[in-house]
């Protein structure tokens, strides 16, 4: 894992979900994915691993609707292949359906859904060196078949315990209604640079040259922004490294008019397609 990606830069945080069924998602991820239960109040429930929150669940009453803006995946990176063999095997063993698995060049990757249907990545990076640049600075990233047999082979052979406590949200991909008004704006407010982009469908953003920590698509056609009250996702995290480049961001989001609002006890903006972003300095809690 690039750590350099993900401690002096601007990266993604915790993703934080309305679920109809609490008790159903506090027990995936906590006994399917070995997550700690970090918090729990009348609110919301918090889990993460190594004492850092990666998902935060509230109830919610209201009906998924169909066509709206939101979460396509969240990906949580693990140090290396072992771990990815790990939790691979885990899965296998509990029998716990994969919605696929594939290599993308710069990554292999795990995909399923929690109880809610809300899509999971779970991912190892290969080492940066093995990236390849195109001239124009995009990174090769595609799609073919995970080489399954040489994950497994990559456990460690130990009873599973959870997911590594070194294990990160990586990236947040989205599903967004206008995909170059989301582009601008995350190139705009965030200073994301394009890291990917398949022609007017998808595009892939990141900070420090990471391959993406943000993906953006219009696959699922989203048509509305979300309900803030709907299932799915509620609003995600980005992380800022220091208290200089946070006072900047804040300064920043009054210089172009973004009108912050409160989402409980946090205050967030939102992008073009109506997507709650919190935007956290990393030593704040």
């Amino acid at each position: 894992m690039g750590s350099k990606f993900f401690s002096n830069d601007t990266h993604m945080g915790a993703v934080h979900l309305n679920v109809n069924f609490l008790e159903n998602s506090i027990r995936f991820y906590h006994e399917i994915l070995g997550m700690e239960i970090l918090k729990q109040n009348n609110d919301y429930t918090a889990l993460g691993l190594g004492g850092h929150p990666l998902i935060y669940l509230y109830q919610t009453d209201a009906k998924r609707a169909p066509g709206q803006a939101g979460l396509f995946h969240m990906a949580l990176l693990v140090p290396n292949r072992t771990e990815l063999g790990n939790i691979f095997n885990h899965l296998i063993q509990t029998q716990y359906p994969l919605a696929g698995a594939s290599d993308h060049d710069v990554s292999e990757a795990l995909y399923l859904q929690d109880p809610e249907g809300n899509g999971i990545e779970i991912y190892r990076d290969y080492p940066t060196e093995e990236w390849i640049f195109q001239d124009n600075g995009y990174v090769t990233m595609g799609t073919v078949e995970m080489d399954y047999q040489g994950v497994l082979d990559a456990q460690d052979g130990k009873p599973f315990t959870g997911l590594h406590p070194d294990t990160i949200m990586g990236h947040v991909h989205l599903s967004v209604q206008n995909l170059p008004a989301s582009i601008e704006f995350y190139k705009d407010v965030f200073g994301m640079d394009i890291m990917q982009l398949y022609g007017t469908q998808a595009a892939f953003m990141s900070a420090a040259g990471y391959h993406h920590h943000l993906g953006l698509n219009t696959w699922q056609q989203a048509a509305s922004p979300p309900s803030p009250d709907a299932p799915g996702l509620r609003k995600f995290e980005i992380n800022i490294p220091n208290q200089e480049d946070f006072d900047y961001f804040r300064e920043q989001f009054s210089a172009k008019g973004i009108r912050t609002e409160k989402d409980g006890g946090s205050e967030i903006i939102r992008d073009p397609n109506g997507i709650g972003i919190r935007v956290m300095y990393l030593n704040k809690n």
